[in-house]
């Protein structure tokens, strides 16, 4: 192969020529019909579809030419490459550049040569369509060559679309057989493809992910992220934006939460964009991480493992750190050369680069201690990830001793006592026959308390008591009656430190005939070991905060008292307001929080009674004993309440908070612990619901309302698809006119066999089950094609749900609705309620913002039943307030109620924003209203809800609502 030095543009063309190589493999049909075609069209015995390479031309079609290659050198094609015009040699022979071609003088003899280049779409040259003849050709035309160039473009067409499909084939394999989950998502966070490795990872049914939303597979805060990168994307404008590859949770239908690597890519699709997400598995990963620490780090041979790139130690084990003298965190300072000789370092760098999967060194090498001594060593090293970086892994074996013994078999002697000397467990050896020692090293001198020349000759018998010293000589005879290596492990001695715990291993040792004369023995002193082992299973059975029991350690006595068949309760406790002490105190204040709590818990509890800390702020109990009953509950109930709800002070502030509880009894209420459970939670979700904490025993219709919330989730899924949802709008009047000005749009649901349900059932089980996001695109959508058939100055309010607020698609659905229904956005009006700022809030009043961007107005709904009213009315500048209709009950009776009705309308004006009451009812309300300058009005006095049909007949009449003259 001949050498070439090409340029930038050369480069780029010969990378982008390899996408076509395909070609080369023949039976491209369409392709020889355009040659022949081009043959026919210019009368020319010769016509060829050629390409350029480094060196050589091939041809992906050809006539009257044989299959073949050429050399770059003799190539007219090779000329043609140098722009976008048609390349035209009317006669070769007059030609200086090519009056000499081997192509020319030689067969096939070429005397005419007219080549158009193929061109791709970001402007490289490939080669060219061309057409020869033996004999010269000076009448080729400018239109000749403009239709020899249309045949080139057709050739480079059909070329694009066989990648594409060659593409696309790849794609299909790839999607099909990869391991990893392939999902794309459209603009809205729809899930439109699901490849089987994404069924697989997260445990769903094609069915159930196709047309649902990424938010069911992902945590918020990957959800946020997302949305981040959609909005830099956004401002961006560019046509592709990508995820680094993060570590991250994964959310399985059943399994919960799983250990994932995540990235994704945003690409523009017509006028929207696409996202295209890659999820693997990282479990096994994390368990092959795990497993191979704990292997290093406990592994008696000096290893480390260090960068590949920068050759810097990125880890150092135990062993690596005695033998070369370094702490880890000083070896970690350090890199893989700094322990070899300066002479010998270049040559150490060049074989870590080059060598492949594995090496070992085949003779002893020299490595520098910290101290600057010199080691022997055989190397053994092999390449692998490690935390996400190339690395190389080394076992280092220290011959030095080994080497030593070989050049000087004198020292045999010395080397085997100092190795002895040196082990840090207690080595000894007795006579077999008569249970003398014979040796004793320095460990266990120090272990036993006696100097191995008082030791040497004597037996147990002289060392311990009567007792103990049978019990070790009747071990020793089994042991050498096995003939095996035998461990005894916890073997308790006495000794002057007290009593020790020893894992002793003994081997009988044979002489030369093979007959058992000593035993060696060597002894661990693990004491401190199953003291720290001990200490573990502590911590894996309790909480490390609060030392109660742990959800496991709790789980296990459950299980054991349901075996034993004895009567007890169960208790869950949830605490209220322990976020509020997190966010304002800050989480170590809040962990001294749970400290005290579990103690004021432990001293109002029975004494056989168990309280666990389960997770969070949540707790179990179990009341055991004699006269377990509903009775004996409650009055512990009441002890907890009472003890969690007096103050605490938590660094120096007072801190108040409650709790509730919920709770069962068995056998009566179950005798399964998962039955138990769900059925605890049921009662502590109804003393939650209660608003005013406390507690509350299980009763059967808290599982049926459960079921019953369970069936309309499963209901809920098809109700779109089936049709079973419509709207009803209900008007809202100026207050002076009592003209109709807006209405707001209900969402009623009509169930071919459950029949009407209340919005107050299906909306909760809709926000829980996360279809309140589909289902509310579904009544903008439709809202807003209502309000189409309406009369202009008319708008439609329509509510969101906070988990609307959660991704990144609520916008956009928002531009959707207005954009196929065609309605004006200021006829528009979005209602939200406070909830929306109790998480995320920032985040949500940026979403607030994109929304009016658009041109709609937002109106703040309930206002005043919520937590921070004004708070939000400084951070959003809203367009409505809407009285919630309790305070507008009492307003002719209550003063309390008139004050605040004056005090929100006062707010309205000074943040030029509407007030509208609810809920008004009778004329007395209406004329106090609009005595205090309230402006628009809305309830049964000015109209209930009704259907498209009749509201737009009542909108005929003027848009006057009827006005009904007395409460209903």
């Amino acid at each position: 192969m001949s050498e070439h030095t090409f340029s930038g543009k050369e480069t780029r063309r010969l990378q982008e020529l390899v996408k076509y190589r395909f070609l080369r493999s023949g039976n491209n049909a369409s392709f020889d019909h355009i040659v022949r075609l081009a043959s026919k069209i210019f009368n020319v015995p010769t016509s060829l579809l050629s390409f350029v390479e480094t060196d050589i031309q091939w041809f992906a079609a050809q006539t009257g030419f044989e299959p073949c290659e050429t050399s770059r050198d003799v190539s007219f094609c090779a000329h043609a490459l140098e722009g976008s015009d048609v390349l035209v040699v009317p006669d070769a022979l007059e030609d200086p550049r090519f009056a000499s071609n081997a192509l020319v003088t030689g067969a096939p003899f070429i005397r005419f040569y007219a080549g158009a280049p193929l061109i791709t779409s970001n402007g490289n040259v490939l080669g060219s369509l061309c057409v020869i003849d033996q004999k010269p050709r000076p009448d080729f035309s400018p239109e000749d060559q403009e239709t020899l160039r249309g045949l080139a473009k057709l050739a480079m067409d059909q070329m694009e679309m066989k990648r594409l499909s060659e593409m696309r084939r790849a794609a299909l394999c790839l999607n099909r057989t990869s391991p990893d989950a392939i999902l794309h998502i459209n603009a809205a966070g729809t899930i439109t493809y699901a490849n089987r490795a994404a069924l697989t990872i997260f445990g769903y049914s094609k069915d159930e992910l196709i047309n649902a939303s990424i938010d069911r597979l992902l945590p918020p805060n990957l959800q946020r992220k997302m949305a981040a990168v959609v909005r830099k994307f956004r401002r961006t404008q560019t046509e592709f934006l990508s995820f680094s590859p993060i570590e991250s949770i994964g959310l399985h239908k059943t399994a919960g939460a799983i250990p994932v690597e995540f990235s994704a890519g945003i690409w523009t699709s017509d006028t929207s964009f696409c996202m295209g997400v890659i999820v693997r598995n990282i479990a096994n990963r994390k368990r092959r991480e795990a497993s191979f620490e704990l292997l290093f780090d406990r592994n008696p041979i000096p290893m480390w493992i260090f960068d590949a790139e920068t050759l810097n130690f990125v880890a150092f084990n135990d062993a690596a750190c005695a033998l070369y003298g370094y702490s880890r965190h000083d070896a970690l300072t350090r890199n893989a050369l700094d322990i070899r000789l300066q002479e010998e370092r270049e040559a150490i760098r060049r074989t870590i680069t080059e060598f492949g999967e594995f090496y070992h060194s085949d003779r002893a090498g020299t490595h520098l201690t910290a101290q600057g001594e010199r080691l022997k060593v055989l190397t053994f090293a092999r390449r692998l990830r490690h935390n996400g970086k190339d690395c190389v892994v080394v076992a280092n074996i220290d011959v030095t001793k080994r080497e030593e013994a070989e050049s000087e078999l004198a020292s045999t002697k010395i080397f085997l006592n100092a190795v002895v000397e040196s082990i840090p467990s207690m080595v000894f050896v007795k006579e077999v026959d008569n249970g003398r020692f014979v040796l004793l090293n320095r460990s266990g001198e120090d272990l036993l308390g006696v100097s191995r020349h008082d030791l040497i000759g004597k037996t147990d018998f002289d060392l311990f008591d009567a007792i103990d010293a049978e019990r070790f000589q009747d071990a020793d005879r089994e042991v050498v009656a096995s003939g095996e290596l035998v461990t005894i492990e916890n073997e308790r001695v006495v000794t002057p430190a007290g009593i020790r715990a020893l894992r002793t291993q003994k081997v009988g040792v044979p002489d030369a005939d093979g007959t058992p004369r000593y035993l060696l023995g060597i002894s661990e002193d693990v004491t401190e070991r199953l003291k720290v082992e001990e200490h573990n299973r502590h911590l894996s059975l309790h909480d490390i905060l609060t030392d109660l029991p742990n959800r496991h350690s709790f789980q296990t006595a459950l299980q054991q008292l349901l075996a034993g068949m004895s009567p007890f309760a169960l208790v869950m406790i949830d605490l209220d307001r322990f976020k509020a002490v997190n966010d304002t105190l800050g989480h170590h204040a809040g962990d001294e929080l749970l400290r005290q709590l579990s103690r004021r818990i432990l001293s109002v509890i029975g004494e056989k009674d168990i309280i666990a800390r389960l997770g969070g702020d949540e707790f179990g109990m179990v009341h055991t004993g004699q006269g377990v009953s509903e009775e004996s509950v409650r009055h512990l109930a009441e002890r907890v309440v009472s003890a969690i709800t007096q103050p605490f002070v938590v660094d120096g502030h007072t801190v108040s908070i409650g709790c509730s509880l919920g709770a069962v009894l068995s056998p009566d209420h179950g005798t399964k612990m998962d039955v138990l459970i769900k059925r605890a939670d049921l009662a502590l979700y109804a003393a939650k619901s209660s608003g005013q904490g406390g507690s509350r025993l299980y009763e059967a219709s808290m599982e049926e309302k459960a079921d019953r919330e369970r069936l309309l989730r499963d209901e809920l899924k098809s109700a779109l698809r089936k049709n079973q949802f419509c709207l009803n709008f209900q008007p809202v009047v100026d207050a002076l006119t009592q003209k109709i000005v807006c209405c707001e749009a209900l969402l009623r649901w009509h169930h071919p066999t459950l029949g009407p349900i209340s919005p107050s059932e299906f909306i909760p089980a809709a926000e829980s089950s996360g279809l309140i996001v589909p289902i509310g695109q579904w009544v903008l959508e439709q809202a807003c094609l209502q309000a189409m058939q309406w009369p202009e100055e008319i708008k439609v309010a329509v509510n969101l749900s906070p988990r609307q607020f959660t991704g990144f698609a609520l916008a956009a659905g928002v531009a959707q609705a207005l954009s196929r229904s065609g309605l004006t956005p200021d006829r528009l009006e979005l209602e939200i309620t406070e909830s929306v700022f109790l998480s995320d809030s920032q985040d949500n009043i940026q979403i607030l913002k994109e929304l009016k961007s658009l041109g709609l107005r937002i109106a703040l709904d309930d206002f005043g039943t919520g937590y921070s009213s004004l708070a939000y009315l400084r951070k959003f500048s809203f367009d409505k307030l809407k009285i919630d209709r309790s305070f507008v009950t009492d307003i002719a009776t209550s003063k309390e109620n008139l004050a605040i009705i004056r005090a929100v309308i006062g707010l309205g004006k000074s943040f030029s924003a509407i007030v509208t009451a609810e809920g008004v009812e009778d004329l007395e309300q209406y004329e106090c209203l609009k005595a205090e300058g309230c402006e628009q009005l809305q309830g049964y006095l000015f109209g209930r809800p009704l259907d498209p049909t009749a509201l737009s007949a009542l909108l005929l009449t003027g848009g006057r609502a009827r006005r009904a003259e007395a409460r209903r």
